[in-house]
């Protein structure tokens, strides 16, 4: 897919000035294991391939796991979870180095880091048959999973994932070089690339931007971790190898959800997905960005309702 520059000209060269005086990565140790259980003594912890990760788990009935996107965590989902709270327990993980989840500098954040930890949980938590429901990465990795593992997956739903082989996602593909990346840690930045997702960016609240912010604001770990996403989570091999090759052969239910005017992965992907799955559905939310989840919640949600009820 052809790179685009539209729209981030300048902001390159604001980068490259906020670089210029010094407002690069802040270095920091991130909180182990222990130290988010105690400072966080209500919330729930998994160990998953020797990472603890924060999930949250509601209702009664077959199980849901969802996985948020990139820069975001759990907290999508919260307009989401109780729908479903009847016939359905949920299961909403930070992914690691996301959320309230651990955000170790030792480990790889790889695609494959990431699918073996969601593994771990099917497995520890006997969930076989599970629904997996993914926005953004967390799509990507409910894919893979789903493709590797396609007798414990009972349906899954992807939303806005990059899972198109050789594509970058507009403007992120910058993100990649070594200044520009860490420039992403700025707090401006990480804000600018959250509204820019959505439809209208104006209209991206200031207490949601505020509630994914926090997590960068509490943890003095958490923007190394977030470089080291940006430069070890590469998809693109995976798709190439396994997901491209193998989309004609998934049996999965799967309902492929995307905003009509996403920035970041453009509908082409989905439409790309749509027309070699299968047993596929693929709505397509109006006038709406990358984040459905935040923009049409009441829209997301009958979708996913309708799709889950009648499969």
């Amino acid at each position: 897919m052809k790179r685009s520059w539209s729209g981030h000209t300048r902001l390159v060269m604001l980068l490259l000035l906020l670089n210029t005086f010094g407002c690069g990565a802040p270095a920091g140790t991130s909180l182990s294991g222990e130290e988010l259980q105690k400072k966080y003594p209500d919330e729930k912890y998994v160990q998953l391939q020797g990472v603890s990760l924060h999930y949250e788990q509601e209702g009664l009935g077959r199980p849901v796991i969802l996985l948020h996107g990139f820069l975001t965590h759990s907290a999508i989902w919260r307009n989401i979870v109780p729908t479903f709270t009847y016939g359905y327990t949920l299961y909403s993980l930070d992914l690691m180095g996301s959320g309230l989840s651990e955000k170790p500098h030792n480990q790889t954040y790889s695609i494959d880091t990431h699918v073996a930890q969601l593994g771990q949980l099917i497995e520890d938590f006997h969930l076989d048959n599970a629904i997996l429901v993914g926005h953004g990465v967390g799509g990507a990795i409910a894919m893979v999973y789903a493709m590797r593992n396609p007798g414990k997956v009972k349906k899954l739903i992807v939303m806005n994932a990059p899972l198109s082989p050789g594509y970058s996602a507009t403007g992120l593909w910058l993100l990649k070089t070594p200044l520009i990346g860490g420039m992403l840690t700025n707090d401006w930045f990480i804000q600018r690339t959250l509204r820019g997702g959505f439809f209208k960016p104006e209209s991206f609240p200031e207490s949601v931007l505020d509630m994914y912010m926090q997590p960068y604001r509490e943890d003095p770990g958490a923007r190394v971790a977030l470089l080291k996403q940006i430069k070890e989570l590469n998809l693109d091999p995976v798709v190439e190898k396994e997901v491209t090759p193998n989309l004609a052969k998934f049996e999965v239910p799967t309902l492929i959800l995307w905003g009509a005017n996403d920035p970041y992965v453009a509908l082409d992907v989905g439409k790309s997905l749509d027309t070699v799955i299968p047993n596929d559905e693929f709505p397509v939310i109006l006038n709406t960005g990358h984040y459905e989840l935040e923009e049409r919640p009441e829209e997301t949600r009958a979708v996913i309702k309708e799709f889950l009820d009648t499969h």
